[in-house]
């Protein structure tokens, strides 16, 4: 198998600096020669305890698929001493059921200084839903019986942040540009 990326996509991967070609091999595989629309790269750092984290994810447009690549550090162990572990999700696109926007724009008090300084796209396609719990209550504050739990549950597929502060205008302008591009595949679908 070739590695046939854009020039963009691959140039992307290597900025992002998290397993370029583990990342490029990924979306090669799941690509199958289709032609890429357009790509959001997310680099991700987070600390558990004394653990440092890195994660990549990579979400890829065609005229009939997203694809989503996860790539994340594997735990060494004695007999893998470092590893990275990707996963690639190829989504039909009529599979997806809802996107969303958030945008944060910063203001002066009265009205919106300029350009979004942050923003969060989402993607629903019902694969996987979040569940927020809270102990039941009857109410009566002197209650001590057990009511059990309430909850909602709400749609938990794909969330990226991008910030202007922490990634640069740039990224967020990609991210916007990325999401355009994602809502007219789906219109074109539609027509």
């Amino acid at each position: 198998m070739t590695l046939a990326l854009p020039a963009d996509l691959q140039q992307d991967l290597e900025t992002a600096g998290y397993f370029p070609q583990a990342a490029g091999t990924s979306i090669a595989r799941a690509l199958r020669g289709a032609e890429v629309l357009g790509h959001l790269v997310r680099a991700e750092t987070t600390f558990d305890g004394p653990e440092v984290r890195r994660h990549l994810t990579v979400v890829v447009l065609t005229a009939r698929h997203l694809l989503i690549t996860h790539l994340d550090d594997d735990p060494a162990d004695a007999l893998n001493p470092s590893q990275v572990v990707s996963t690639t999700e190829r989504l039909g696109l009529r599979r997806i059921t809802a996107t969303g926007l958030s945008q944060v724009f910063d203001t002066d008090g009265q009205r919106a200084t300029g350009r979004e300084s942050e923003i969060t796209l989402g993607i629903s396609w019902d694969g996987s839903r979040r569940v927020d719990l809270e102990p039941a209550d009857c109410g009566d504050p002197t209650c001590q019986a057990d009511h059990g739990y309430t909850g909602t549950t709400s749609p938990s597929d794909l969330a990226l942040r991008v910030s202007a502060l922490a990634d640069g205008d740039e990224a967020v302008a990609q991210a916007l540009a990325f999401h355009d591009r994602l809502l007219d595949a789906l219109d074109a679908l539609d027509s």
